[in-house]
Order: structure tokens, then sequence, then C-alpha cells
């Protein structure tokens, strides 16, 4: 009977970073991933925590319009550093799970080059959400003058500038699309049954 106690799941994850031969089942490789990527979540959190939210002291020393200007675009950079960050979170995580991935599609009797995909696709769609952080970051300042000419605008300028802040003036990252649905497929693929008894990559 297989051995499913989360010590042996990370002793074989781990042990096998450079072992490409062989198969995953679905729970070795799922309950490693969630130990991989468990820590880099928190780590992810923690650096959004410090980079984006001021200090006290940047808070008390803030005093009317110019000072809460500053304090939202030092956020807004904070966000970018942020989101850059997260690119490398998504690499390493990726990176430590791609043998893993290798055999899971093996149990799938799948080639395992498909798991390419999903260093790719998360560099893809993080480069993307970097890109477009930095681009409403451009955009703000000139947003933040015509929000204060308008005081109290409707509800339809609000929902307008909403929309000016998050959609990129160069229309839809396609490299970005393609690297989501791309590891959309791949995660779906991973989640599937592998195939009963043996195949061309051994036994289950």
């Amino acid at each position: 009977m297989a051995e499913f106690s989360i010590n042996h799941i990370a002793r074989h994850g781990f042990g096998g970073l450079f072992q490409t031969h062989g198969r995953d089942s679905r729970t070795q490789f799922w309950t490693f991933g969630a130990l991989v990527f468990g820590p880099l979540i928190v780590i992810q959190f923690a650096t959004q925590i410090v980079l984006t939210f001021p200090s006290l002291g940047d808070m008390a020393a803030a005093s009317g319009s110019a000072g809460n200007r500053e304090i939202f675009e030092a956020q807004m950079r904070g966000m970018i550093t942020s989101a850059y960050v997260n690119i490398g979170l998504y690499l390493l995580g990726a990176l430590l799970l791609l043998t893993a991935a290798v055999r899971r599609l093996h149990d799938r009797g799948r080639a395992g080059w498909w798991a390419l995909i999903l260093p790719l696709g998360l560099f893809a769609t993080g480069l993307g959400q970097a890109e477009r952080m930095a681009a409403a970051a451009k955009r703000m300042p000139a947003m933040l003058a015509e929000m204060e000419r308008h005081p109290a605008p409707d509800p339809g300028a609000m929902f307008e500038w909403a929309v000016k802040a998050n959609v990129p003036p160069g229309g839809s990252d396609w490299l970005a699309v393609a690297g989501g649905l791309l590891l959309l497929g791949l995660l779906i693929d991973l989640a599937r049954a592998g195939t009963a008894g043996p195949n061309r990559f051994g036994a289950a």
C-alpha cells in the first residue's frame, strides 16, 4: 500500500527535484504543491503588507490632499514592486514543482515537456499583471488631479475612473491571456486521474 503521509510526500517531492522519470499520483503532486506554494503565499502577503501599507509615522506626517497623494503614490510604487516580487516567487514555486509536474504528466500517459507551461504561463500572467499595475501608476497622477477638480462625482464618473485605472491603454495583453489559458489547461490535466496500471513511463 502506498504511503501518503506528509513526511513521505515531502521527502519524495524535494528528493526528486532533479528526477524526471517515474510517475506521481494526484495526491502526491497536489499535496507537494501545497507544501511548496503555502510558504510562498505567506511570503507574498507579508511582502505586500510591508511594501504597500504606509507606516504610522508617514500617516501622522501626512496633512491635506498633498500628503494623502504622496502616501497614495508611495502605495502604488509599493504595489508595482510587490507585483515583480510575486513573479519571482511564482517562478521559484514553478521550478520547484517542475519535475513533479513532469512525473504527474507521466502518470497521465503524457510527455513531460508539457510541464514547461507551468513556469512560462506563470511568468506571462505575472508579468502582465505587473505591467498593468505600472501603467495604472503612470496614469494615476492625472486621474487624481481630475478627481480633485470634481470632489463629489456622480456614480457614472466614479465607474469611468475605475475603468481608466484598470484598463491598459494598449488593449488586452494577449501574451498574458494565452499564458493564463495554457496554464489553466495544464492544471486541469494535472488534476485528472492517472492511467490505470503500467504505461510507457512505468508502473503506477
